[in-house]
């Protein structure tokens, strides 16, 4: 069995091993999944360049979003079968409500290996259904960024039809909340430093598309030209607080996802009457009402290039120049 494999002292894509594996089998409560695709995430270059995710001392199969085919199953497993097609879902045990103190950090992290793998088992709390109207390349782009995006719109303050919806750049969190806003019947603007960002964000009907780099202010030039949103899913990190509280309305909210950029001043005046919430990814109830919502309105997630297991490098390293629009899968 072929897979990838992120060595306790590697800290480069170059440095990952692909290598023959002894094929798993589950144990009590377990099955077994044959992984048909596999979706790349930022987390996931994060984790290959450490410390983030990483155990000083544990090498690890990278990679934490898949979809595939239950091949087997262990002792006492109830409610699947063998042939029903699953994702993964991100953290350990987080059913609802708050995350478990032990959730983890996703799969393909800390001492989890992940999904870059043939075939990988996992414990049946740890898996869900694929939504019946899509494909496994389109599932796999589920667990992490489409899940952030349901919870950061509507884990809490929840958008509703006609409101205004703001997102930040044009990654896989950004264009899974455009798709959802819309389906919600919110409309969205944007900013993005990427001239084909801004090109693919207007063909999808966002507007308007603020060159970020153009304008520094450009809180306040989304709130010029909307007269406020009353959502921002800022997937770049706190570094933009300021800048998205200024976007908002009066009891707005900002969902901040991203950890890319963590410095900047703390929040003064822009804060007031509106509210600041941290994002990490999504419960398992909050998956089951995403694929729900996602077979309601036939929303498909979009891909923008796929892979063979053995070209994963070049995956990843397609991820981390950031030029891609829309999700990187690699099919196996």
């Amino acid at each position: 069995m072929k897979q990838w494999i992120l060595s306790h002292d590697a800290s480069a894509i170059d440095d990952l091993i692909f290598t023959d594996a002894q094929m798993p089998e589950p144990g009590s409560g377990q099955v077994r999944i044959k992984v048909e695709a596999v979706s790349l995430n930022a987390r996931d270059l994060m984790v290959i360049a450490g410390p983030f995710g990483r155990m000083p001392d544990r090498s690890v199969v990278p990679a934490s979003d898949m979809a595939g085919t239950i091949d087997a199953l262990g002792t006492d497993v109830t409610g699947w079968k063998i042939g029903d097609r699953v994702v993964n879902l991100h953290f350990k045990d987080w059913y609802d409500g708050a995350p478990p103190a032990d959730a983890g950090m996703g799969l393909g992290s800390l001492n989890e290996d992940g999904v870059l793998s043939k075939y990988v088992v996992l414990d049946t709390s740890r898996i869900a259904s694929a939504p019946g109207s899509l494909t496994a390349v389109q599932a796999a782009c589920l667990p992490c960024a489409a899940v952030t995006a349901w919870n950061a719109l509507f884990g809490e303050h929840p958008v509703t039809p006609g409101q205004r919806v703001m997102v930040t750049g044009s990654g896989g969190v950004a264009i899974f909340a455009v798709q959802l806003s819309q389906a919600a019947g919110a409309t969205v603007t944007a900013i993005s430093g990427s001239a084909d960002g801004q090109r693919q964000l207007s063909a999808m009907e966002v507007y308007p598309v603020i060159d970020r780099v153009k304008h520094a202010d450009w809180g306040q030039a989304i709130f010029k030209s909307t007269g406020g949103v009353h959502k921002v899913v800022d997937t770049i990190g706190t570094g933009t607080i300021n800048q998205s509280l200024t976007a908002l309305v009066y009891g707005g909210e900002v969902a901040t996802v991203g950890l890319m950029n963590m410095d900047g001043p703390a929040p003064g005046f822009a804060l007031y009457g509106k509210s600041i919430r941290g994002i990490m990814v999504g419960s398992a109830s909050m998956y089951k009402a995403l694929a729900a919502f996602i077979d309601e309105h036939e929303i498909k997630p979009i891909i923008a290039r796929s892979f063979q297991l053995e070209n994963a490098k070049d995956a990843l390293h397609t991820q981390a120049a950031s030029s891609a629009f829309g999700k990187l899968v690699i099919e196996f």
